[in-house]
């Protein structure tokens, strides 16, 4: 009995393995992978076995997801015609059938599904297939070469692809559908009946309400018998009546089933340490639905191999994203992005007669699915964020159904971003109370050092959050003496801290503390302790209940071991504090914070900015971003020692948003590219590419990335201390300050809204009327003042 040791061990010849594992080689991972299948082929392209496979216009070759040399390049090992027949999780070894054992670090279970079959008289007959591999293929392509009709047993997408195919191919087809309708999981009956008139117009008989009770013929089929007693003959069959997992290897494993597939939580782990799993045979907690889900489709195969590859490499990836399904029916392609159960509102876009059709799916005011076919692929990539971010678009729904309303018109997240600072973090607070009213609430605020703190108490108070902060930095703020210049209050405070710390943030070392034992100065890690700062934080956020807030929170903290940036989710991660002092823990003042065992810095020691961890996160598409700029960008030349460090700490911990014009360049070239190449290829052929997944993600647009700026100037002349400086002076004229210019910044975008569109923003009046839509009330749609408001598409500078 042989055994290897592998570092990544993925079960299944797939997509989702495929894809995992080409992850897992650009993401930096080393040692061996090794990926395991049942088939005797290299991992393929499943939906061609329905079209041009079956056809015989494209051979295996051309559709293989990589060529094997790939795999041999990228140090990918590869076991076909394996069988495992057990998992042991505790022993962390795979089996095979012929007894070989593999034993792993971390494992993906990726195993797929098979075809489901039907329980009737004469189901083992001759000539009577399903289709799932291309083994499966070739037998109906061997088939066809003596047919001259075919029955398809099932009216699903599968059905009809493989029905419209053996149609072209020139045989007599017949569709059989016990259900009253064609492509049922549409949940359309205008969809339905288009799709069956469609199919009846190219010859192929369509049978609905009259479910298959048996098959007839002498060792070969013969004619395929319906509940009603109709009989149609036939010299081939096609089942197409679902799949189910192909996971009863796992039997006895422990691992988590339901209804035979593996459970699996956000982060695709299963209920076993260090095993992941991916595609068709996983039920995942979906977050964008908010219920458990099973996806059988190309698309969503590739983004969960990807995502669990990135996982086993410790990256805590949700799977919080809107998967596409594919299906091309003859020569209508077309897209459904979304899940289109119990919806309760229908609104079309455009025309299917004219084959230039969207239908929108709303739950409640808020799009949950998009059916769309002949559609711009920029329209289909913001219908996607519509789902993704749960618009509600009850104010302005119109906007769906007029084909000449772009949907780049409807908002869908407002982001926060806080930067580190110290005592500066009063003015986010200010920024924070005129943001407030003007009715302008985030949905994701993202913070570094300060900020986090800040963002922490924004997220954990969504219902007060100006009321929460404001008390939070009036218990930070320490008296400054007074009958002095304002000038020397602030000095004298900023010693005072210096000396002695503030009280509910921070103490030194060299003072005594009641409640730790003192330690010797060459011990130290850090002058100050911020062990108050950890008991006043916890007194405004409850911690278990940031998962569930409405506003998500993205901290950023860098691992002193690695020296790598590492991002803490609300969305994903237990939070605590020890996550938020991370991410403030900034040397030499304050020593590094542990977090599971990991020692972390302040993340502004990489970024000040945590603009790209929310891109990373949450996508670019359709982000009304605020940024809170404490460091002014532009000083005049400092004089001395002093105004150096200080323009030295501006520079370091300025925001800077980044414009890589080069790439955007790039893009736009190979899009031009691309269309150009398009342009060389029959309409119908161009039709039909402009409507699959990878060319709708890759040349269509989302929603612009708007990006309004609050940048803190200063005075001139401003001390090195003004980051430490927590004086009642200082925070209160910061605060002020913050409140002000976003007041100013604010008014500013709505005059130039209303004179450049005709239209005004959101009233008090509005707010109280629609809170839900006032969320996302403020877009801009004008160029503004260049210092403070930017505008961006797809994360890039315009």
């Amino acid at each position: 009995m042989a055994a290897q040791q592998i570092d990544f061990l993925l079960i299944g010849g797939g997509l989702a393995s495929a894809k995992a594992a080409e992850t897992l080689r650009r993401e930096g991972a080393e040692g061996g992978i090794l990926i395991v299948s049942s088939e005797p082929d290299l991992p393929y392209h499943r939906p061609s076995l329905s079209k041009r496979y079956l056809l015989g216009q494209a051979g295996p070759s051309q559709i293989l997801v990589h060529p094997e040399q790939f795999y041999s390049d990228q140090g990918i090992g590869f076991a076909v015609d394996t069988r495992i027949v057990s998992v042991d999780p505790v022993a962390r070894c795979a089996e095979t059938e012929t007894g070989d054992r593999l034993h792993f670090e971390q494992l993906l279970l990726a195993p797929g599904a098979k075809p489901r079959r039907l329980a009737v008289d004469g189901a083992d007959l001759a000539g009577i297939h399903t289709l799932r591999s291309r083994a499966d293929c070739d037998a109906i392509r061997k088939g066809m070469a003596t047919a001259r009709s075919a029955v398809i047993v099932g009216g699903s997408f599968l059905g009809m692809e493989v029905a419209m195919s053996l149609r072209e191919a020139g045989l007599a087809v017949s569709v059989v559908e016990g259900d009253g309708s064609l492509l049922r999981h549409l949940e359309s009956a205008a969809l339905s009946d288009f799709f069956r008139e469609y199919a009846q117009s190219g010859g192929v008989a369509i049978h609905l309400s009259d479910p298959v009770v048996g098959f007839s013929g002498n060792r070969e089929v013969e004619a395929v018998e319906l509940a009603s007693g109709a009989s149609l003959p036939c010299d081939l069959v096609v089942t197409c009546v679902g799949v189910e997992p192909a996971t009863e290897f796992l039997a006895g494993s422990g691992i988590a089933l339901e209804a035979g597939r593996i459970v699996v939580d956000e982060l695709l782990r299963t209920s076993a340490a260090g095993i992941f799993a991916a595609g068709d045979a996983v039920s995942f907690y979906d977050p964008v639905f908010l219920r458990r889900r099973h996806i059988e489709h190309w698309d969503n195969a590739i983004r969960q191999g990807r995502l669990a590859a990135l996982n086993m490499l410790g990256r805590r990836r949700r799977y919080d994203e809107v998967s596409y399904f594919f299906c091309e029916v003859g020569g209508i392609g077309f897209n459904v992005l979304g899940d289109t159960v119990g919806v309760d509102e229908h609104i079309a876009r455009g025309s299917l007669e004219a084959h230039s059709y969207t239908q929108f799916y709303l739950r409640d005011d808020v799009p949950r699915a998009v059916f769309s076919f002949g559609r711009p692929p920029t329209e289909i990539r913001q219908a996607e964020g519509l789902i993704r971010y749960r618009v509600n678009v009850s104010v302005e729904k119109a906007v769906l159904s007029d084909s000449g309303s772009g949907l780049d018109e409807l908002a869908t997240q407002n982001v926060l971003i806080l930067q580190g600072g110290g005592a500066l973090g009063a003015f986010e607070c200010g920024v924070v109370k005129a943001l407030d009213e003007h009715g302008i609430v985030p949905d994701v605020v993202a913070g570094i050092s300060i900020g986090a703190l800040n963002g922490a108490i924004i997220a954990g108070n969504p219902d007060n959050a100006v009321g929460a902060l404001e008390a939070f930095w009036s218990e930070l703020q320490i008296c400054s003496p007074g009958m002095l210049p304002e000038h020397l209050q602030r000095a004298m405070s900023a010693m005072q801290v210096l000396q002695f710390g503030v009280p509910r943030f921070f103490r030194p070392r060299w003072i005594p503390s009641l409640d730790e034992p003192w330690t010797m100065p060459w011990e130290w890690t850090g002058f100050y302790d911020t062990s108050p700062m950890k008991q006043l934080l916890s007194g405004y956020v409850d911690f278990s209940k940031l998962k569930s807030s409405p506003i998500r929170l993205i901290v950023g903290a860098v691992n002193v071991l690695t020296a790598e940036l590492e991002v803490f989710d609300s969305y994903v991660d237990d939070l605590t504090p020890e996550h938020i002092l991370a991410s403030g823990s900034l040397p030499p003042g304050f020593s590094w914070t542990f977090v599971d065992g990991k020692p972390y810095w302040d993340g502004g020691v990489v970024s000040n900015s945590p603009l790209d961890l929310v891109i990373d996160r949450c996508g670019p598409d359709g982000k009304q971003v605020y940024i809170v700029d404490l460091f002014s960008g532009e000083r005049a030349l400092p004089t001395n020692m002093m105004e150096i460090m200080a323009r030295r700490d501006e520079i370091v911990y300025s925001e800077r948003v980044r414009s890589d014009l080069r790439t955007r360049e790039m893009k736009d070239a190979y899009r031009s590219l691309v269309a150009s190449i398009l342009s060389e290829v029959d309409p119908a052929v161009q039709d039909k590419i402009r409507q699959r997944p990878r060319y709708i993600q890759l040349m269509g647009d989302g929603a612009p990335m708007r990006v309004t700026r609050f940048v803190r100037k200063g005075p001139e002349g401003e001390p090195s201390s003004r980051d430490y400086d927590f004086s009642d002076v200082a925070i209160e004229s910061n605060l002020r300050d913050g409140y002000r210019l976003a007041m100013d910044v604010l008014s500013e975008q709505e005059s130039h809204w209303q004179s450049h569109t005709g239209r005004r923003l959101l009233s008090d009046h509005d707010f109280n009327e629609k809170p839900e839509a006032v969320m996302r009330s403020v877009r801009e749609k004008a160029d503004l003042d260049p210092a403070r408001t930017e505008m961006f598409c797809d994360g890039e500078e315009q």
